[in-house]
């Protein structure tokens, strides 16, 4: 699954004025190593901890994602500051459909940030890329993130059943 082409990045961050959504540099790889071990983020993701290895091969794997065309893994980072202060992505099913999934680092939870960077992620994947439809798909048990799906205007279309064997629900977002 993919687009047929490589992912054009964004010429800069894409801001809100609070956050800002821009690529992964070297620098964030301490930040996400540390969050990719956090009890709570292990509940909710899918993903393995980062430990040496995946992280000496992070930053070829993100420019391969974008290449390819399967993925635009970026940063969350606080707009005044530039800290790093979570991950999102775009993990495109086809050229006209992506899913978003983000997590947001813990000394940052429960500060708006993931609302914020699914907004500015949404409006440039359903404006300036031309997709049709963004899908995002939260743990029927993680409150925040279905929250989050509300609040920014995605439109419950379902449910199913991952390979781990959870329920998650699905929420849908169309281009206008």
């Amino acid at each position: 699954m993919g687009r047929s082409k490589p992912i054009e990045p964004p010429s800069g961050p894409l801001t809100d004025g609070v956050v800002a959504v821009r690529l992964r540099r070297e620098s964030d790889l301490g930040a996400i190593m540390a969050a990719s071990h956090d009890p709570e983020s292990l509940r909710w993701l899918t993903d393995p901890p980062m430990n040496d290895e995946t992280r000496q091969t992070s930053l070829a794997r993100v420019a391969e994602a974008w290449e390819t065309g399967t993925a635009a893994p970026m940063m969350i980072a606080a707009a005044e500051t530039d800290e790093p202060v979570g991950i999102v992505n775009l993990q495109f099913r086809d050229d006209d459909v992506a899913a978003i999934a983000y997590s947001v680092f813990p000394a940052h939870r429960g500060q708006g940030i993931a609302p914020r960077a699914v907004e500015v992620v949404s409006a440039w994947a359903l404006g300036e890329l031309g997709l049709t439809q963004l899908l995002l798909e939260a743990d029927e048990g993680n409150a925040a993130s279905l929250r989050v799906a509300e609040k920014c205007g995605f439109e419950r279309i379902g449910t199913r059943t991952d390979e781990t064997g959870r329920k998650m629900a699905v929420f849908a977002r169309f281009a206008s």
